[in-house]
């Protein structure tokens, strides 16, 4: 049980706060991120609050570590995937597919880690390096698809996020949107070079 864990080192202390998560993951997944309650989380462990502090002073705490423990598993899957494809463009769709998936398969990920749910939340510095972290390693996979601009990566990450809130929103537990992750991207990658060809055209016709 927790209580006999509670302030010891070592793997027992690291399996009782993984249980103490994953607890909260459920939680969540049934009454909402915003819903997350410390006494409720206490009642489903079996533990006193006063127990459930030694892990988690604070509402914030907690949520502060499902978010590093949310984008610590994206970033697990993400680079699982990476060097699977030679295309980029295919290794672009196969990393889009990847996250739709993981947001899909436990909404209250999605909400928590790529959506302002909880009013006034702000991850750690710790924290929030994590998360650029996976968010770095889809970039990557980004730029060797040929994508750089600015305004074209803030373009792609609103089209995986609307697939993703898609997903979740109109087809729960099946793949409809996650399926369309490589039509999604070829068609940003064919308009961004058709901007671009556009863009080369009208300099050349100025220039002449």
């Amino acid at each position: 049980m927790i209580q006999a864990v509670v302030g010891r080192g070592g793997e027992r202390r690291k399996a009782a706060l993984r249980e103490v998560l994953d607890a909260a993951w459920a939680l969540m997944e049934r009454e909402g991120v915003a819903a997350l309650n410390l006494r409720e989380l206490s009642r489903s462990l079996e533990i006193r609050p006063q127990s459930l502090a030694h892990y988690f002073p604070t509402k914030a705490t907690l949520l502060d570590a499902l978010f590093r423990d949310g984008f610590s598993d994206l970033t697990l899957g993400l680079r699982d995937g990476a060097g699977a494809q030679a295309d980029p463009a295919d290794a672009l769709a196969a990393a889009v597919s990847t996250v739709l998936a993981f947001c899909a398969a436990r909404p209250a990920r999605y909400h928590l880690m790529l959506q302002r749910t909880v009013p006034g939340f702000t991850p750690t510095p710790e924290s929030h390096e994590v998360a650029l972290e996976a968010l770095g390693l889809l970039l990557d996979r980004l730029a060797a698809a040929g994508i750089s601009d600015p305004a074209d990566v803030d373009v792609f990450r609103g089209l995986v996020n609307g697939l993703a809130a898609e997903q979740i929103a109109n087809d729960p537990g099946g793949r409809r949107f996650i399926g369309r992750a490589d039509r999604a991207v070829r068609l940003f990658l064919a308009g961004v070079a058709a901007t671009s060809a556009s863009k080369t055209s009208r300099a050349a016709r100025r220039r002449s």
